[in-house]
């Protein structure tokens, strides 16, 4: 019912939309910071984010404000539902042309929680490991790692278990994280929480299904995915991206925990501000490549974006290399909550949304994929 009722005032709210002026409506009762959402300034050529971001107008890189203040004031009205949207940032050509806060929580040099788009950024480590030859191939079984370890439930299935099964999410491991709500004591992310987020814990669960066979989604993997940074490279991950990823980057202020294991955090956890999620996103647009460096090797680049998986229960949609994949050109980092980092190559495009959405409301969670379409990419002449 709550899904259906949110429909309904989604119909409402963009009849209201359709008949609308312009922000005179609503000049009577803001909700959000009176900071202005269309950028501007003027297109100055090709440069690198490293220290700041540049901002212009829109029509300078070839997108229509007018669209783009549709889409803000589509938010306008979301958040009059009660729909907990908290930023939005869209780079093109690398230049910031719309951004907007609509939280107290965060502004522009606040760390947000970027939950499962952490695990975007394990792929960059392995993808740079790989590069450097700390690992041999994404053809490496899981066994070959942590060789301290005893495996419990050991099967002909989890040996075959390799580094490119753990990144698309299809190790066939015993796992129901997308099954059940968090909170659920059935959900097996829940218990994995309870049992301390050990590597150990993920890696003796039971394998029900052939490497490969079936996706799977599972925060787990990922923190195996950071154990094995750490294993290969003889630094925790955390360090590993701050000398390889973050610093090159210019991401200075962030936020990465670390378990009791001493293991920086693979499936969640790290806390970013969006104008540095931004900086991720374009790294990626860019082919890996960032001020003449290349960070991350581009065939990772290329290999990530993939449509290795399909995503179970959501057609035309796809899993690549710890990213998700959608039919019509776009990748993104994805993280809980309505987090992402978007990113579209076709129009050398990033977009970034913070939000607190409802767990289970299918509306809200596909909100920013709808807004992408509606407003953002229609507004690029």
């Amino acid at each position: 019912m709550k899904t259906l009722k949110h429909i309904i005032l989604l119909m409402v709210a963009m009849l209201l939309l359709s008949h609308s002026s312009g922000c005179e409506k609503y000049d009577d009762h803001p909700i959000f910071p009176a900071s202005d959402f269309i950028s501007t300034g003027d297109y100055q050529g090709a440069y690198w984010p490293t220290e700041a971001w540049k901002k212009c107008d829109p029509e300078e890189v070839g997108m229509d404000p007018k669209k783009l203040k549709e889409l803000n004031e589509e938010i306008r009205l979301l958040l009059e539902m009660h729909i907990e949207f908290q930023s939005i940032l869209v780079v093109k050509d690398g230049y910031i042309v719309a951004e907007q806060y609509y939280s107290d929580d965060y502004g522009q040099d606040d760390l947000h929680r970027i939950y499962s788009c952490t695990k975007s950024l394990i792929s960059a480590m392995i993808g740079i490991a790989l590069e450097r030859g700390l690992i041999r191939s994404v053809d490496d079984k899981m066994t070959e790692y942590f060789s301290d370890h005893e495996f419990q439930n050991l099967s002909a299935d989890k040996e075959n278990i390799s580094l490119h099964h753990l990144l698309t999410m299809s190790a066939g491991l015993e796992w129901y994280e997308m099954d059940f709500p968090y909170d659920d004591d059935r959900n097996s992310y829940r218990q994995w929480a309870d049992d301390g987020y050990r590597v150990g814990f993920v890696l003796d669960q039971t394998t029900i299904y052939a490497p490969g066979e079936e996706f799977s989604y599972n925060s787990g993997i990922s923190l195996v995915l950071s154990g094995m940074v750490q294993e290969v490279t003889g630094i925790r991950t955390d360090s590993f991206a701050l000398q390889n990823l973050l610093t090159p980057l210019g991401i200075d202020e962030y936020y990465w925990p670390i378990n009791d294991e001493d293991i920086a955090f693979g499936g969640s956890g790290v806390r970013l501000t969006p104008r540095d999620m931004a900086r991720f996103g374009y790294l990626y647009l860019k082919n890996g490549k960032w001020d003449g460096e290349q960070i991350v090797p581009e065939t990772w680049i290329e290999t990530s974006q993939q449509k290795h998986m399909p995503r179970k229960y959501i057609p035309d949609n796809y899993y690549g290399y710890q990213f998700w994949v959608s039919d019509f050109g776009l990748y993104s980092a994805v993280g809980y909550g309505g987090q992402w980092i978007m990113i579209v190559p076709e129009h050398n495009l990033v977009v970034v949304f913070n939000n607190r959405f409802e767990e289970g409301d299918d509306l809200q969670w596909s909100t920013p994929e709808r807004l992408l379409n509606t407003y953002i990419i229609p507004a690029i002449n």
